[in-house]
């Protein structure tokens, strides 16, 4: 039965019904318009089929006040009594495979409306993004619209200001948030959670989320690898006002390395759930962030820089004058540009930066694994840090950098604590089972005080951990 399901989930991302998608093709939908198909994207669903459903929260009350869009006539009367036009208003839509019941979607409501008192508005269109991925991605197309047309009547008939809408999508989400802005001029800001690749990088601007589409677009790149079926949903594109990238922008800490392998081992432990995670983890984690955002005490502070590489090399540590600009519900209007962070493998994300740069002796054998990394400080030490987001091998006198995040305030580092982990797959086989280590250098970014610790050629056994103190003899 788990395999089974399993492989139904895999056919549906891949699309396997695509027929007479190459043929171009038109569908009206009255009010809404109409839509035709282009490239691999067929036309979409019709309104009664995909089903919309608004369900609107408020502050103070624990009801859900639901309009759906085929009874939109002879609900909403009643629905928009709830309305409260004086107050800002935040959209959630939800992305593939999702509705608005998914459990991340009443608890980002919730934050939201522990942030401030808003109108919360929880888009479910559950009935359309549960079907094949091209046609879940045509249906966005008729959710943008059902959405704008909700906004342009709240806007005429009960004073709904634009500027104060602000529509928060993740994946086939975001891109739907792009429809509604591009419907309706001067929406107040579009936050973009991880927008989906497939069907829409590279697509004209009217059928994909742009900096145009609100007066401040804000995106967040979680999984923008190359997209391969088990990763890469998220577009690595910036198409925003500002675009941030944590962890580089793609596999992402406490995510399973290898999403098939990780996928497998849960269906043979019969969790379901645990297949769907160990594939959109990366994908899903912009949701985190951003809900993590709206109440954390810790800022999520990004910094500017030309590339991934060069930010996990330590060259885009420190923030200007005025401070580093901020990732999540905090972002600034106005801000323009490519930002970079690092991010804790696990809630709670957001934390301390260091810049670690470990440097291989120059005698050591061919490897392949991984280091684990606690910092240790004049306050305490930090969690054991995952060095690296994937193995990989290691030979004499490389140099592996990159910049981790502890939840930690550990004060001054004092020492550091060096753990390797050789590989136990076919690349592990013929690897050496020990390193052999030179010098860490560590640089909080908060201070860009650089501290090197010697190891002095250490040989470090895997499953071995070794702390390194002296400062001196490298």
């Amino acid at each position: 039965m788990a395999t089974g399901i399993v492989f139904s989930a895999l056919c549906l991302i891949l699309g396997a019904s695509a027929d007479g998608v190459n043929k171009r093709a038109t569908v009206c939908y009255g009010e809404l318009g109409c839509f035709s198909s282009y490239a691999d994207i067929p036309v979409p669903q019709s309104p009664s089929q995909i089903a919309t459903v608004f369900r609107m929260h408020t502050r103070g009350s624990t009801n859900s006040y639901n309009l759906a869009s085929n009874n939109y006539a002879t609900h909403i009367a009643d629905w928009v009594s709830h309305f409260d036009a004086s107050k800002p208003t935040k959209v959630i839509i939800h992305g593939y495979l999702d509705n608005g019941q998914t459990a991340w979607l009443p608890k980002l409501s919730q934050e939201l409306l522990k942030k401030g008192d808003f109108n919360v508005i929880i888009v479910d269109w559950g009935h359309g993004s549960r079907t094949d991925y091209q046609h879940a991605a045509a249906n966005t197309f008729v959710v943008g619209a059902e959405i704008a047309y909700l906004l342009e009547f709240l806007h005429s008939d009960h004073g709904l200001q634009y500027s104060d809408v602000h529509i928060i999508g993740h994946s086939l989400g975001a891109q739907t948030a792009g429809h509604v802005g591009h419907a309706i001029p001067n929406i107040g800001r579009i936050s973009g959670l991880d927008p989906a690749d497939p069907g829409f990088s590279g697509r004209p601007l009217d059928k994909r989320l742009d900096a145009s589409d609100a007066q401040f677009v804000d995106v967040i790149h979680t999984d923008g690898s190359k997209f391969n079926v088990l990763s890469g949903y998220g577009t690595r594109d910036p198409v925003g006002d500002v675009d941030f990238y944590p962890n580089g922008g793609d596999h992402q800490p406490g995510c399973d390395e290898k999403p098939l392998t990780g996928a497998i081992g849960n269906v043979l432990q019969g969790s379901i759930s645990g297949v769907a995670g160990s594939i959109t983890c990366s994908h899903s984690r912009a949701i985190e962030l951003f809900t993590e955002s709206i109440n954390s005490q810790c800022d999520f502070y990004a910094h500017t820089c030309p590339s991934g590489d060069a930010f996990e090399a330590g060259k885009c540590l420190g923030c200007p004058t005025g401070g580093c600009p901020e990732m999540g519900y905090d972002a600034t209007p106005g801000l323009h540009g490519t930002y970079y962070l690092s991010t804790s493998g696990q809630s709670p994300y957001c934390g301390r930066e260091y810049f670690v740069d470990i440097k291989m002796s120059d005698r050591m054998y061919h490897t392949y694994g991984e280091f684990i990394i606690t910092l240790v400080g004049t306050n305490g030490k930090s969690e054991p840090l995952k060095f690296e987001s994937l193995m990989h091998s290691y030979d004499h006198g490389d140099e592996e950098k990159h910049v981790i995040t502890t939840h930690n305030n550990i004060g001054t580092v004092t020492s550091v604590q060096l753990q390797f982990v050789k590989a136990r797959d076919l690349h592990g086989l013929l690897a050496s089972s020990h390193v052999n280590v030179y010098s860490v250098v560590v640089e909080p970014a908060s201070t860009e005080t650089m501290t090197t610790f010697c190891a002095n050629n250490h040989r470090i056994n895997s499953g071995q951990t070794y702390t390194i103190s002296t400062t001196s003899g490298c």
